[in-house]
């Protein structure tokens, strides 16, 4: 081999590359040592990197406004800023918990496979204590929050689905079923024809209620901060030391005294220092702070979930049923559309991946019964005549049953006691 050859053959042995795969769908990004005078590639790299980097910084309400003109320009709409914004106010608690309510209460049902209006166990059993079919019902129901999304079939077999992932809504251009290459570029990907692997929710508007809930989750973190200076400010009394020497000493160790005191009752201070305790006497101010959070968790909680008294104290049982009843029209609301996506979207998908499922057969909810409240029924119905069967029974009422009498007659009634001896 010659010298020239050998010092060719040693350049490419010397030559590490390292390919990167980045969020970008169909976007590959690879750099060699070769690469490193080529300042174009290696900056379109960086600048893609840093943008994929969750900003973890506190929101404010300029950063809500420029989100909401991100999303609603006219020419290539972002999602991107307005995940951001949403992804930092469902750091509040109270919107935590009105949120997941209205959600556990729309997805704890037991959903079974139907046909003709009755249970199949065999089709029931292809979602029933299946992970994916769990985390398909609540990322749906979360597009009522956080906006429109795709739900990405990522992993299954014919007639098996193994796993499924909610694409970041940052690539997803609103209203028009397009995932961008890059949350800043300008191409994309049309997946408007693709019902296999991609299944399309949107349970709200487009960009989801919580557009309407950061403005009062940003003004409630202001009160929690402001209410924390005033606590600093006036929630401990002031200590002030007067003492008789004018020595810089004497000052400074008096001074690290009071310091060091903490939240100690004592203190041992020179013959001839005075202190004197200045306590707050305005003792009701933090109502102004305490009395704003409340109305901002109340607005809330009406956004939320159309009514306060689930989440608050209720004055009476009455209005208490009303807000109840409320509660119970948003959540059939969302149960009704819960069961339009997975009929329309997910069982045709699963159908299309090798899922044997009769036409006929549709995903509904299975109807429990409260026995409280069936106990009446039935004793109506024994009380008529009507024979119950043990099956019935042991379901309704959580018991096994020996023997059944047999036959079932109403109760005895009371013998006349309006004879009078």
């Amino acid at each position: 081999m010659s010298l020239k050859n050998r010092n060719i053959a040693n350049a490419k042995r010397q030559v590490s590359k390292v390919n990167l795969s980045g969020n970008a769908i169909g976007k590959k990004v690879s750099l060699s040592n070769v690469d490193a005078g080529d300042i174009t590639k290696i900056t379109n790299l960086m600048v893609d990197v840093i943008r994929r980097q969750r900003r973890l910084w506190r929101k404010e309400i300029n950063d809500w406004q420029a989100a909401r003109y991100a999303y609603y320009q006219s020419e290539i709409p972002r999602f991107f800023p307005m995940q951001e914004v949403y992804d930092d106010i469902m750091l509040d608690g109270h919107l935590t918990a009105v949120t997941e309510d209205r959600t556990l209460r729309t997805i704890n049902e037991d959903y079974i496979f139907s046909i003709d209006g009755i249970k199949d166990d065999k089709l029931t059993a292809l979602i029933e204590d299946q992970e994916w079919f769990d985390y398909t019902l609540e990322e749906a129901h979360k597009t009522t929050y956080k906006g429109e999304g795709l739900l990405w079939i990522k992993d299954f077999e014919k007639g098996n689905i193994k796993e499924v992932e909610m694409i970041d809504r940052g690539l997803l251009v609103p209203g028009q079923k397009i995932l961008l290459y890059d949350i800043n570029g300008n191409k994309g990907l049309d997946v408007s024809e693709v019902d296999d692997i991609l299944l399309y929710a949107k349970f709200y508007s487009n960009i989801g209620i919580l557009e309407k809930a950061a403005v009062y989750t940003i003004l409630k973190r202001h009160s929690w901060g402001s209410w924390d200076e005033f606590e600093e400010l006036f929630g401990v009394p002031i200590r002030i030391a007067k003492v008789a020497s004018q020595s810089e000493t004497v000052k400074n160790e008096v001074a690290g005294w009071l310091e060091e005191m903490g939240s100690a009752p004592y203190g041992v201070f020179p013959l001839g220092t005075e202190i004197d305790i200045k306590e707050n006497s305005k003792s009701d101010s933090f109502n102004v702070f305490y009395m704003k959070i409340q109305a901002l968790d109340k607005e809330l909680s009406k956004l939320i979930l159309h009514q306060t008294m689930t989440t608050e104290n209720g004055a009476s049982k009455a209005q208490g049923n009303v807000h109840e009843n409320t509660l119970e029209e948003v959540i059939k609301s969302d149960k009704k559309k819960m069961l339009s996506f997975l009929n329309k979207r997910l069982v045709p998908a699963m159908r299309k991946l090798g899922y044997s499922i009769p036409d006929n057969a549709k995903i509904t909810i299975e109807k429990t019964k409260d026995p409280e409240k069936q106990i009446k029924i039935d004793s109506q119905l024994m009380t008529n005549g009507y024979i119950l069967k043990q099956q019935y029974v042991e379901e309704v009422y959580g018991v096994e049953i020996e023997t059944m009498p047999s036959s079932q007659t109403p109760p005895p009634t009371k013998p006349d006691n309006a004879k009078k001896h």
